[in-house]
C-alpha cells in the first residue's frame, strides 16, 4: 500500500474527524494516510483512526520520520513562519519525493504584502502540486504555479453533527431563548471579537427595534467590554458550548433562523449552511470559505463596516419569511454540492494520484507538467 505523509502544525479537533474520513477513503484507494504534527488539540473529542504521532517540527525530526516511513508523497500543511517548511521544500525535491503544499495561496489577512507574495510564490515554485482551500485563491498565484493547482474545498465532516428532531420551541425553552426569530453567531472569537467584528453585530441589535427578533452569540473570546454593550432586551451571550457528540451546538443551529458573522466567517459559515441558515456578512478580509456564500442566493454580503447595511439585510430576512425559506433551501443545496467532505477528499485524491499513480515506489521521478 502506498503511503502519503501529512506534516502539519497543530491539529485542530475538527481536522481529526476530517482525517479519519480521509484515512478510510484513502485505504479504499490503496493509500495509507500518516499524519505527523507537533501538537494535537487537547479538547479533541474524536478517537483517531489514522496513524498519528507528535514530533518536534524540526528538520532533523521530520527528515528522520520521512526516512523511516518511506512515503510516496508528502503534504506540507505549514505556515511560512513554521521554520521547518524552508529546509523541507529543498530537501524533499533532492530526494525525489513528490511534494504537495496545502495552502490558501497567500496570507489573506495581508494579501497586499509584496514580501509575503514573493515568499509564498517561492514556496509554491519548490512544490510539485498545490492544494487550495477554494478556487478563488488561484488569483494569488503566478501563471506558472497555477498549472500545479488542485482544489479541495475546505469543509468539515458533517457526520459529526447529529440530526436534531426536537421541536424548535422545546430547544428555545432548554436554552432560555425568548425570541420568536433568532439571529445566531457562532465562532472561536479572537480577543474581543475584533477579527470577526462581533461588535458590529452587537451594534445592530442596539439599533434595531424589530419585535420578537433576538441575537444569540456562542463562542469564547467576547470581551467584558463588548458584553457590557449588549442590548439585554434582545441579545443573549451563551459563551462556549461544547460537548463531545455536538448535540448541544446542533440544537443551537437547529433553533436559529439565520446566521451572521460580520467579519472572518471561517468554518462557522460551512456549519450554518449545513443547517440551512441563510447568512449575512461583510466584504473585507474574508477567508476562503466565503466562496460558499452567494450574495442574493443563500445570504447577503454587505459593504465592509456598513453597520446600517448589515442591519437592513438582517431585518429584511427576518421580516420576509418566503425569501428566508428560499435562501435556506439554497444554503442546503449549495453546501451539499460544493462543501461535502467527499468533494474535499476527491481534491486530495486527484492531486496525489496526478503525481503518484498506484504502485509507484518512492523516489520515482515525477512530472510537474500541468494536469489540470
Amino acid at each position: 500500500m502506498n503511503k502519503v505523509l501529512l506534516i502539519s502544525n497543530r491539529v485542530m479537533h475538527y481536522r481529526v474527524s476530517v482525517y479519519n474520513y480521509f484515512a478510510r477513503a484513502f485505504r479504499e484507494n490503496g493509500w495509507e494516510l500518516i499524519v505527523r504534527s507537533d501538537e494535537l488539540q487537547k479538547e479533541n473529542p474524536h478517537p483517531l483512526t489514522f496513524d498519528f504521532k507528535e514530533i518536534d517540527l524540526t528538520f532533523g525530526a521530520c527528515r528522520d520520520e520521512i526516512r523511516s516511513i518511506g512515503p510516496q508523497a508528502v503534504i506540507l500543511f505549514l505556515h511560512l513562519k513554521d521554520r521547518v517548511l524552508w529546509p523541507l521544500i529543498h530537501w524533499l525535491p533532492l530526494k525525489r519525493i513528490p511534494l504537495i503544499y496545502w495552502t490558501k495561496g497567500a496570507n489573506l489577512d495581508d494579501a497586499d504584502s509584496r514580501l509575503k507574495y514573493l515568499l509564498f510564490n517561492y514556496v509554491h515554485s519548490r512544490c510539485d502540486r498545490l492544494l487550495l482551500y477554494s478556487p478563488h485563491e488561484v488569483n494569488y498565484l503566478t501563471a506558472a504555479n497555477r498549472r500545479k493547482v488542485f482544489v479541495a474545498n475546505n469543509t468539515i465532516n458533517f457526520d459529526d453533527f447529529p440530526a436534531i428532531d426536537e421541536p424548535v420551541e422545546a430547544i428555545k425553552r432548554e436554552f432560555h431563548i425568548p425570541f420568536d426569530k433568532v439571529v445566531l453567531s457562532v465562532g472561536r472569537m479572537d480577543v474581543g471579537g475584533r477579527r470577526k467584528k462581533i461588535d458590529h453585530l452587537i451594534e445592530v441589535f442596539r439599533r434595531t427595534n424589530l419585535p420578537g427578533a433576538g441575537l444569540v452569540i456562542v463562542g469564547a473570546g467576547v470581551s467584558n467590554e463588548l458584553q457590557a454593550r449588549m442590548n439585554r432586551a434582545n441579545t443573549i451571550y451563551l459563551g462556549e458550548i461544547y460537548d463531545a457528540r455536538n448535540i448541544r451546538i446542533s440544537k443551537i443551529f437547529r433553533m436559529a433562523d439565520l446566521f451572521c458573522i460580520p467579519g472572518h466567517v471561517g468554518l462557522g459559515l460551512v456549519q450554518a449552511l449545513h443547517f440551512g441558515l441563510p447568512t449575512v456578512t461583510e466584504e473585507g478580509l474574508q477567508p476562503p470559505e466565503i466562496h460558499y456564500l452567494r450574495d442574493g442566493w443563500n445570504g447577503y454580503v454587505v459593504p465592509e463596516n456598513d453597520i446600517d447595511a448589515l442591519r437592513q439585510r438582517i431585518e429584511h430576512l427576518l421580516l420576509n419569511d418566503d425569501v428566508r425559506r428560499a435562501y435556506a433551501r439554497n444554503a442546503l443545496q449549495g453546501i451539499g454540492e460544493q462543501g461535502s467532505i467527499e468533494n474535499m477528499f476527491l481534491g486530495f485524491k486527484n492531486c496525489i494520484e496526478s503525481l503518484v499513480p498506484a504502485g509507484v515506489p518512492a523516489g520515482t521521478p515525477v512530472t510537474t507538467q500541468p494536469t489540470v
